[in-house]
């Protein structure tokens, strides 16, 4: 079991925040706060930077109101769209490149054998 404490952690923040959140109140501490420090707390226990961003970044789009008064649905929201598509582009440009790092090897040998033949 590797990072079980930051699993644990993740759990008791996760936790502290379902029994916490109303999101029948319009303050910023439930629309915006608490689903954050519940998106801290599944990626503890996860450790998945690629899932998280995912799940925040759908709920945010959701809940987009951009022609609402309210800070968190007409600026909060759609900047943590912007957020998580960024960091779900950067995460697979860097899987795609350690992909592409990892085969080159295998790949120029490859050619290098066609080349002899």
């Amino acid at each position: 079991m590797t990072a079980l404490p930051q699993r644990l952690a993740g759990v008791v923040l996760t936790l502290g925040s379902v029994f916490m959140i109303d999101l029948n109140q319009i303050n910023p501490l439930h629309q915006l706060w608490l689903p954050l420090m519940l998106a801290a707390g599944a990626y503890l226990m996860t450790q998945s930077i690629m899932a998280v961003a995912i799940a925040c970044g759908t709920l945010a789009f959701t809940h987009i109101n951009s022609a609402s008064p309210f800070w968190v649905e007409s600026i909060a929201y759609p900047s943590i769209v912007f957020a998580c598509l960024t960091v779900i582009a950067m995460t697979l440009i860097q899987r795609f490149r350690k992909r592409i790092k990892a085969t080159h090897d295998e790949r120029w040998a490859r050619r290098q054998e066609r080349q002899q033949d």
